[in-house]
């Protein structure tokens, strides 16, 4: 059966699935209305997968050191092929958009989500690395840590986390229908591990591949980059910025467990003569987190799929 195939499939069950579900826009800040319905079960405990980080850097369009920034996490990617989730987010200070630019990468729902951290405004480029703080630097006790004159902090928070294994496999599928303009999800969790910790799911979309201007340097000296590539912004929470809460009525979930998250959501889609600064789907992916709640926010996994 092809690829195609089974997509057309999961879509149609999934919409006979939450065809009795009441639609509602969950708590905190978001923005799109979500359908959302939750099945569990227990099932062969699956082999881990590979750890994958998540990092979330604060970043702006006006931000002449932002590139650099940007270019210490491309370099990252690179050395570490598949292992790296890259979200750039647009939120507070030097991220207004450079005089002619095109798009707005600014919203409501990156506030929110820097909000979340309780950290301020930050400096830019700063960055969390699976929102752990720093343990040393200029930066310590911090979730968004300073890239700083030469991004020294960032990379040694980069190798303990690469170390780090996942208690619990994150499985995503996301198919667009264009006929409901809705966007159809199914989350798998299934926990390897035996968990006690409150956790909770958190989902957004990302987008690759806008080209507009960027505040920089050329040669050292500060400069507009007139077709500066933006990839992996933040574009649409779909979630609460806190995430929601996964299996919160178990104080154990034991190795075995599976959770599936069905949702459904309405995208604001591009348009170039009425809506410049909607989100281009063909380009969107969509960015799946397991992290814990509380005082510590660390991140277990993450995981990413084409929005469409």
């Amino acid at each position: 059966m092809s690829y195609f195939n089974v997509r057309i499939i999961f879509l149609i069950a999934l919409v006979i699935g939450l065809f009795s579900c009441k639609e509602e826009i969950p708590s905190g800040l978001v923005l799109i209305q979500t359908v959302s319905k939750d099945t569990s079960y227990i099932a062969p405990v699956e082999l881990p997968q590979t750890k994958k980080i998540l990092i979330e850097e604060l970043t702006g369009a006006s931000c002449v050191n932002c590139p650099e920034g940007t270019d210490i996490l491309k370099s990252l990617m690179t050395q570490n092929p598949g292992r790296i989730v890259i979200t750039a987010l647009h939120s507070g200070f030097l991220t207004s958009k450079p005089p002619g630019a095109k798009y707005d990468f600014r919203s409501a729902d990156g506030d929110a989500l820097r909000s979340f951290f309780n950290e301020g405004d930050p400096s830019k480029p700063s960055a969390t690395f699976d929102r752990v703080p720093a343990t040393a630097g200029g930066s310590a006790g911090k979730l968004f840590i300073e890239k700083g004159a030469t991004g020294g902090d960032w990379l040694a928070m980069f190798p303990t986390r690469l170390s780090k294994t996942t208690p619990v496999n994150i499985h995503l599928v996301s198919a667009y229908n264009p006929d409901s303009d809705k966007v159809f999800i199914n989350v798998k969790l299934a926990f390897t591990s035996d968990l006690t910790d409150t956790l909770a799911l958190t989902l957004y979309v990302n987008e690759n591949g806008r080209v507009d201007k960027q505040e920089g340097k050329v040669n050292g000296v500060p400069s507009t980059i007139e077709d500066y590539e933006f990839e992996h912004i933040f574009r649409k929470l779909i979630t609460p910025a806190g995430g929601d809460l996964i299996l919160d009525s178990l104080p154990t979930k034991t190795k075995g467990r599976v959770l599936e998250r069905y949702i459904s959501f309405k995208p604001n889609v591009y348009n170039p003569s009425s809506n410049i600064n909607g989100i281009i789907l063909d380009s969107c992916k969509l960015i799946g987190i397991v992290h814990k709640t509380g005082k510590s926010k660390e991140v277990l996994h993450v995981q990413e799929v084409k929005l469409k």
